[in-house]
């Protein structure tokens, strides 16, 4: 259902009457901010008075630790979305953070001419560092961007106007996705910090934990390196350590046990995965290493 509300409506607020888009000029926020917050039911005067995205918060300056959420958390997010125009976009910029990875700025530069329907493939023209990348979107993710982009057109919204885009068609701010997650994670009644970039490390974190190689996981992030990729991932699942450490054992028995460590244990799936991710890139790279004996060899040193 669209909002009864546009820049142009006037409202009066401490005597003083005004258009929207005048009262989100003095805030310095969207006008769609103000729109949201009237049509949620805030009132007048708050929605006209409280600053959206005001400087020196409590997380002002903090490095805050990373938190994934669970499919089932998502899930409740993506259903705390409104049933109208503004909760479809919002629904499937949501899910392209988590089932992609994008960064909040590069999905809200994608334009329709970015999307590729028949590989299921985003173009990431302008990524960190000025970088391009292609990224994959599974089936499941990909319908619920298509019902986006159905509803838009029927909206009468232009083909030129960016894919995430206001009911105007004009370009959607960061600061209004920034407001937008903590709120739908507050309908949803989940205590987890919930933000856009937690989209992309929850979805490194699946992939890491379904397996997929680190170099897989690298390009979709689009890190400059494997080194960051490994360092993003080992942050995020410290299942392996947590693993280890609990297998532990105290005095007489804790040689023993470093034995059986070093004789019956497998090597961890990271290291493995690694080894053979090492592999891959020597064998595409030349074929110098071709003796397989020479080859085993270097990587068991690896």
């Amino acid at each position: 259902m669209a909002s009864k509300y546009t820049p142009s409506t006037v409202i009066t607020a401490n005597g003083i009457a005004k258009p929207l888009s005048a009262w989100s000029s003095d805030l310095g926020c969207p006008v769609q901010t103000l729109i949201g917050r009237l049509d949620r039911g805030w009132s007048i005067e708050r929605t006209v008075s409280e600053p959206a995205g005001a400087k020196g918060g409590s997380n002002r300056g903090k490095k805050l630790a990373a938190e994934v959420l669970t499919p089932e958390e998502l899930q409740a997010v993506l259903a705390a979305n409104n049933k109208g125009l503004t909760g479809d976009r919002n629904r499937a910029l949501i899910v392209v953070g988590w089932r992609s990875g994008l960064r909040i700025s590069e999905a809200l530069a994608l334009k329709l001419s970015d999307l590729n329907p028949q590989q299921q493939t985003l173009r990431v023209l302008h990524g960190k560092g000025n970088k391009a990348r292609t990224v994959g979107l599974d089936s499941a993710a990909w319908a619920i961007v298509q019902q986006w982009i159905a509803r838009r057109e029927a909206w009468g919204l232009p083909a030129t106007a960016p894919l995430f885009c206001t009911e105007t068609g004009g370009k959607l701010q960061d600061r209004y996705v920034r407001e937008l997650l903590p709120r739908l994670a507050k309908t949803a009644n989940i205590d987890k910090r919930c933000h856009f970039h937690g989209l992309r490390h929850t979805m490194a974190f699946e992939l890491a934990s379904e397996g997929v190689p680190m170099h897989l996981i690298q390009q979709q992030l689009g890190h400059s390196n494997l080194a960051v990729t490994s360092r993003y991932i080992s942050h995020l699942n410290p299942a392996e350590t947590i693993g280890r450490m609990k297998g532990r054992s105290w005095g007489a028995e804790s040689k023993k046990a470093t034995t059986v460590l070093h004789s019956q244990l497998p090597s961890p799936d990271w290291l493995d995965r690694l080894r053979a991710d090492l592999g891959e890139r020597l064998i595409s790279f030349t074929d110098l290493r071709s003796d397989a004996d020479q080859f085993r060899a270097l990587v068991t040193l690896i």
